[in-house]
């Protein structure tokens, strides 16, 4: 592919994601470690370790991994995650994904062919501080 035609690509798939509400985007290969905070929406491809720290959503491919401690309103994954999970809101891991770890969230939503090994507590939602 040209430059030109890759600069296209990419101010494209931008366009998508900031369309969608992600005010942040990790791709697939990239690799960050340390404290991540994000205000607004997050997609993560690549690989984090440390802390994630979301006031909107987290939302994890199938290519991204967390081994991270990660607090959000709301985290979607569908790829493998180890660490602390806490959602104020909700908490959705999809096919293909695996947890190991635990999970704080009032909501917990499981769907079939996710692998889960760890803790999970469940209580009233509460409201992320600004």
């Amino acid at each position: 592919m040209a430059p030109s035609d890759q600069t296209a690509a990419l101010q494209s798939s931008t366009a998508r994601l900031e369309e969608e509400g992600f005010q942040m985007y990790l791709g697939q290969k990239c690799r960050l470690s340390g404290v991540l905070k994000v205000q607004g929406m997050a997609r993560i491809d690549g690989f984090i370790e440390g802390e994630i720290y979301g006031s909107d959503l987290i939302q994890v491919g199938k290519d991204g991994k967390i081994e991270a401690t990660v607090n959000a309103q709301d985290i979607v994954a569908q790829g493998p995650l180890r660490g602390d999970f806490v959602a104020q809101r909700k908490l959705q891991l999809l096919a293909p994904a695996t947890l190991e770890g635990k999970i704080d969230a009032p909501v917990f939503l499981l769907e079939e062919g996710v692998l889960v090994n760890g803790s999970l507590k469940m209580g009233v939602m509460r409201h992320v501080a600004s």
